[in-house]
């Protein structure tokens, strides 16, 4: 069978005996129906994964053994930051799962003008929350051992003030320019998302102030969940490891 991957937050070390925690053990017992002597691969962000047997399991309980490590890391070299304006949950819950599939390191969420989501600020650690467990699961389908930094929820002027990316592209159906007449030259950058309602004019004119450059995926409008997705793929194959 397929070895299913779990994500711990846990230091891990070759020859030790651990207890899952209790998400886990429902995952692996009741979901995945494993029995005792089958294998799982661990990992906790920091790099690599370690290969564990399971030693006892029960409904309550699953207690593995870690076997060995693997250095192997499946990072893309492109370092790509999503400033994704916050959308309805399940558009909002897709675009994470798959930009960390595709390989993103970094999100932003971002509070837009015309984005149909307001977060009240009580519910700001619980919406969070919510969205690192969308992107652990796509670390553990996809392969991943980093997890991708995930920011709290910001308003997009504040968003805009972020600098640590040499190249910044906003996503903007009509622009003139494509990606593929662009050249990332540090292996960086920024992908500038809208809600289900675009940017506003007066983001749109503060993103570009902020030296972003709009950028159309084609001659389609692409809805909010997909433009995004799209739009990795696009730079992966680009300028990282999917070309």
């Amino acid at each position: 069978m397929r070895e299913p991957r779990i994500y711990l937050e846990h230091d891990l070390q070759c020859e030790q005996t651990l207890a899952l925690p209790m998400d886990a053990v429902r995952h692996i017992s009741l979901v995945l129906r494993m029995r005792q002597g089958h294998r799982l691969w661990l990992f906790n962000g920091l790099g690599g994964s370690y290969l564990a047997e399971i030693l006892s399991i029960s409904k309550r309980q699953v207690e593995v053994n870690v076997l060995e490590f693997s250095d192997i890391n499946p990072e893309s070299s492109l370092q790509i930051t999503l400033m994704q304006a916050v959308s309805r949950s399940q558009h909002m819950d897709y675009t994470l799962q798959k930009a960390v599939e595709l390989g993103v390191t970094r999100i932003i969420p971002v509070i837009s003008e015309f984005g149909n989501v307001r977060i009240e600020q009580a519910k700001i650690d619980k919406k969070s929350s919510h969205w690192r467990k969308i992107i652990i699961n796509g670390c553990e389908q996809s392969g991943r051992t980093k997890v991708p930094e995930l920011l709290a929820p910001i308003p997009f002027a504040q968003g805009m003030q972020d600098d640590t990316h040499t190249m910044k592209l906003l996503l903007h159906p009509g622009a003139q320019q494509r990606l593929s007449n662009l050249q990332v030259d540090d292996a960086s950058l920024c992908l500038l998302s809208g809600p289900e309602g675009g940017f506003s004019q007066s983001e749109i004119d503060l993103a570009i102030d902020s030296d972003y450059i709009p950028v159309e995926l084609g001659p389609r409008v692409l809805r909010t969940e997909t433009a995004a997705v799209a739009a990795i793929s696009a730079c992966q194959t680009l300028w990282g490891d999917m070309g």
